[in-house]
C-alpha cells in the first residue's frame, strides 16, 4: 500500500514481498495485539513472540510499533472502504440504502471475528489514525468504482480531489454511526434510526 506524502512509507518491501498467507497471519497478529490494549502498552517482544520470529525480523518489516499500528489501521480502513462500495454497488441508484445495509451487516457480526475487531479498533482509536487519508490515484480501481456510483446517483463532483474527499466523508459517516452504536450499546434498529437522521441532515439540511 502507498501512503501519503509526509508520512513514513510502510510497511517495508520485505513485508510486501511475503506470501499472502504470511501477510494475513501477521495482519491477524497485529490486529489482535492492538485490539487488546493501546499501543502505549504494547511491546515489540509480544508481537515477535506471536509471530515466532526474531526482533530483527520485525524491523525488516516495520520501522517501529507506530509504523505497524498505522499500517494495520490503514489496511482495515481500506478494506472497509471497499466493502462499503460493494454494498452501494448492489443497487447503484440507492446510494444511502446500500450504506444502511452495510451498517446492519456490521451490527450482526460475530464479535470474535477480525472484521468486528477492526471496526472496534478504528472506532475506539483515541488518536487520529483512523481518519488519516491514504492517497488514491485517479485511475485506481477503488476510485473508478466510486466514480461510477456517483454518476449513477447523479452526485456531481467538480474534480478528482472532491470525489476523494467525499469518499472519506462517507467513511467518516459510517464510522461515526458505528461509534454511536458501540458506545451506546444500541440495537440494530437504534443504529438504523440514528443513521437515517444523519442522512436526512445531509440530504435536506437542518433548516426549512
Amino acid at each position: 500500500m502507498t501512503y501519503r506524502k509526509g508520512f513514513k512509507s510502510m510497511p517495508h518491501d520485505t513485508f510486501l514481498n511475503l506470501s499472502d498467507k504470511k501477510k494475513e497471519t501477521i495482519d491477524h497478529i497485529l490486529l489482535n495485539t492492538f485490539f487488546k490494549k493501546p499501543i502505549s502498552q504494547v511491546k515489540v517482544a509480544e508481537i515477535v513472540s506471536e509471530m515466532k520470529m526474531s526482533r530483527g525480523a520485525f524491523y525488516k518489516y516495520f520501522d517501529d510499533l507506530e509504523d505497524a499500528y498505522t499500517y494495520i489501521i490503514n489496511q482495515y480502513a481500506l478494506l472497509i472502504h471497499q466493502d462499503i462500495i460493494k454494498y452501494i454497488q448492489a443497487d447503484k441508484n440507492q446510494f444511502f440504502d446500500g450504506i444502511e445495509k452495510y451498517l446492519i451487516w456490521c451490527s450482526e457480526l460475530d464479535h470474535e471475528t477480525d472484521y468486528w475487531k477492526s471496526l472496534r479498533l478504528l472506532t475506539e482509536s483515541n488518536d487520529l489514525s483512523a481518519y488519516k487519508r491514504f492517497p488514491l490515484a485517479s485511475d485506481s480501481p477503488l476510485l473508478t468504482q466510486w466514480t461510477d456510483i456517483l454518476v449513477a446517483n447523479h452526485i456531481v463532483m467538480t474534480d478528482h480531489e472532491e470525489s476523494v474527499s467525499f469518499l472519506f466523508f462517507i467513511m467518516e459517516l459510517v464510522m461515526n454511526s458505528l461509534t454511536g452504536y458501540i458506545a451506546n450499546d444500541w440495537t440494530t434498529e437504534e443504529l438504523v434510526k440514528d443513521y437515517r437522521f444523519r442522512v436526512k441532515w445531509i440530504m435536506t439540511g437542518v433548516t426549512q
